[in-house]
């Protein structure tokens, strides 16, 4: 989705190799720049074509017994030469040559010193376009039975658009085929316009498998993409998205939750909790939590890529699931 949730099982100590998580598409390179407004390109193309008018006149209408007229023709051409270049510069070249240089630069400037390798992830930062928010992960378990839980997930979160020009957008999610998702609910829209809802009958028909990976997915491309306008046209360019899905897992086990997107804090919550299982998560300094309280808060940045762990086991088992955790 902008979050990537990915169920996996945590490895038990020196055994088993950790299962692999689906492949994220490749994002396309964004052009950052302004989105011009038709006044925008008129005053940048008037100079030009200012210049055009005035050499097409002096080339037609400049009488041939009046003062320098071979001087006169030179000059009308040369004015209609540098307005065809420049309105043909402004077109086509002039954000392209931009952004070259502004590349130049970013290499030069970021992490100066340090291997591409580094230098790549740090633009990537820097170049980040949408950010998650209030991002809320709430977690209702079943009783367990036959050593296995089903629970019922819901996801939250906010998103904006930080660069400059509107973005298409539409949410993702994806986990393990081993257990059983069954993607359930989707909204996803800007308040007060349109609204876009898939409830279980239609939301199964975006369901895709992906057997090499041992996943089943709802991606991008299967949702109609929403035009998400520029924060600095308002609060009304800010997309909510709701997830509902169920997964049925082992009764002592760990839920990775991978942010595909750049996230400002992070809450997992329960909603509901048999007695015989416990819930834990955290091992951070950024966690915020109280003694018996049902909310988890990590007062902290996520970038794409990184995850949050959560373990629940059957209170009997809490040593060893503890041991796992570490």
């Amino acid at each position: 989705m902008p979050t990537f949730e990915v169920v996996a099982t945590e490895p038990a100590q020196d055994s088993g190799t950790p299962t692999t998580p689906p492949n994220k598409e490749r994002k396309p390179r964004v052009r950052r720049f302004h989105a011009l407004t038709l006044k925008d390109h008129a005053r940048l193309l008037l100079p030009f074509l200012v210049m055009g008018v005035l050499g097409g006149i002096a080339r037609l209408q400049y009488p041939y017994w009046w003062l320098a007229p071979d001087l006169v023709s030179f000059l009308a051409n040369s004015f209609i030469v540098i307005a065809v270049l420049g309105v043909l510069l402004e077109l086509f070249s002039a954000k392209l040559l931009v952004e070259r240089v502004s590349d130049g630069l970013a290499q030069k400037l970021i992490g100066r010193g340090l291997p591409p390798e580094l230098q790549a992830p740090i633009r990537d930062i820097v170049g980040t376009d949408l950010v998650t928010d209030h991002y809320v992960k709430t977690y209702a378990f079943s009783i367990p039975e036959d050593g296995y839980v089903s629970v019922d997930i819901e996801v939250r979160y906010e998103l904006r658009n930080y660069s400059e020009a509107a973005r298409d957008y539409a949410p993702e999610i994806a986990a393990e085929i081993l257990f059983q998702p069954e993607f359930r609910f989707l909204e996803y829209g800007i308040a007060g316009r349109k609204i876009h809802t898939f409830s279980d009958e239609n939301l199964s028909s975006k369901v895709q498998t992906v057997d090499e990976l041992n996943v089943r997915r709802v991606p991008r491309s299967a949702l109609p993409p929403l035009s998400l306008k520029p924060v600095r046209t308002g609060e009304k360019s800010v997309c909510q998205v709701t997830w509902r899905y169920r997964v049925t897992v082992p009764d002592q086990y760990c839920d990775l939750t991978e942010f595909g997107e750049a996230t400002i804090g992070a809450t997992l919550q329960l909603q509901d909790l048999p007695e015989e299982l416990e819930f834990i998560s955290g091992r951070d300094a950024s966690l915020h939590h109280e003694v018996g309280s049902q909310s988890w808060y990590f007062d902290k940045s996520f970038i794409s890529g990184q995850h949050l762990s959560a373990w629940w086991f059957r209170k009997a088992s809490r040593q060893s699931s503890r041991h796992i955790a570490r």
